[in-house]
């Protein structure tokens, strides 16, 4: 049993580094998404077909969460992975591994909620831009670029600094305490059909279980566990020396790497189906905002457009040229596509997708910037607003 669990920690880690440099910027593609979500239902314009190219990553995981709990955030979330692994080098090398109050740590839970209170009113709400410069989520997604973009996110740096020393002492101190999209998931997760079981009549006094759970749940005083503050980690299963504590899913114990390989796979593939029925939808028109042209809508003018396809340039990250391509046809943006960029590979296909569907959905460069890839955002919009200038009649 203990090689079989071991297998699965290890797969887990396999998954959680995979990603973490495959996908670093999904956690603030989620989150950014939403926020659009929210947006378009205060100001009344919410529609689903045609928003739906926008928010994929969203929708892909909590889709997921309800089903099956907080997968994302035990499996795949890379800021989550990059707490865990901080914790992970400060208890294996440096034998730290401090624990916080039982008590304190359940009232410093919902700081999270209040987190998530003020990111809806002050920024998502009166449109306040403080974290334009000053969010650590951004600081992160540009680590590798430190030196260089320092003096833009300076205090950014700062604010990830203390939450990494707080992840070097307290195990997913920002998952725990701060995450925002995890108070989000916490609230949907308890209606997932995935459990951890533990029945208490088969316990030792060991507690072995809850000492080594990564968000520190007291499951010593429950019999089982649904979603919440569980992220599906399953480390309590490798820590039961009776085997006691069972993966279960509609009432049945289940193979616990049977059933992580599943939700895996499932996330996988309902984001690669959501990607092929956002393509579907933007090339239909459905999800091209048909409704309003450009004519009335772009940077709010009522200037006409000539139809052809234009080639506009910006400034991106790394104060690199970012080219792309507008075709224009009726008053109304029909496509868009990326001739050439400078930026970060990885970051600018992370956010490329979304931001150019947003446009073409709006009918407008006055979309929203992407938390933690401002600059290549901000690259993609200038380029097109250059393209939609020289297409003016």
């Amino acid at each position: 049993m203990k090689k079989n669990i071991k297998k699965l920690q290890i797969f887990r880690l396999t998954i959680q580094l995979l990603l973490l440099f495959l996908s670093p910027a999904l956690f603030i593609l989620a989150f950014s998404e939403l926020k659009s979500i929210y947006e378009m239902i205060i100001k009344g314009n919410f529609n689903f077909l045609q928003a739906f190219p926008s928010l994929i990553e969203f929708l892909t995981v909590i889709i997921i969460t309800v089903l099956g709990g907080r997968f994302f955030c035990g499996w795949i979330c890379a800021f989550g992975t990059y707490n865990e692994l901080l914790h992970l080098l400060a208890k294996k090398v440096f034998k730290i591994d401090f624990k916080v109050d039982e008590k304190l740590d359940a009232v410093l839970k919902y700081l999270k909620y209040v987190v998530l209170l003020l990111l809806v009113v002050l920024i998502w709400t009166l449109g306040s831009e403080i974290l334009n410069t000053t969010s650590p989520w951004d600081a992160y997604a540009q680590l590798a670029y430190f030196p260089e973009v320092l003096a833009d996110y300076t205090i950014g740096f700062i604010l990830l600094l203390l939450i990494t020393i707080g992840a070097f002492f307290v195990e997913r101190f920002f998952c725990k305490y701060l995450c925002p999209l995890g108070a989000v998931f916490n609230i949907f997760s308890r209606i997932s059909i995935f459990k951890i079981s533990k029945p208490s009549d088969k316990c030792g006094k060991c507690r072995l279980y809850t000492s080594d759970c990564a968000m520190a749940l007291p499951l010593y005083k429950v019999e089982s566990v649904c979603g919440g503050e569980c992220i599906n980690c399953l480390k309590c299963i490798e820590a039961c020396p009776r085997n006691n504590v069972q993966v279960n899913v509609l009432g049945e114990n289940v193979n616990p790497e049977l059933a992580s390989a599943v939700a895996i796979a499932a996330m996988v593939g309902l984001y690669a189906v959501s990607n092929v029925g956002g393509t579907i939808l933007t090339q239909s028109g459905i999800a091209t905002g048909n409704s309003a042209s450009i004519s009335t809508s772009i940077n709010g003018t009522s200037e006409k457009y000539a139809d052809g396809t234009y080639t506009g340039t910006a400034i991106g990250f790394k104060r690199g040229t970012t080219e792309i391509s507008v075709t224009i046809k009726n008053d109304e943006i029909i496509n868009i596509e990326t001739v050439s960029h400078q930026d970060t590979p990885r970051f600018y296909q992370a956010v490329e997708g979304t931001i150019i569907s947003e446009i073409i959905s709006a009918q407008s460069t006055s979309v929203d910037t992407i938390s933690g890839a401002t600059y290549s955002c901000e690259g993609i919009i200038n380029a097109v607003k250059d393209a939609l200038n020289q297409a003016k009649v």
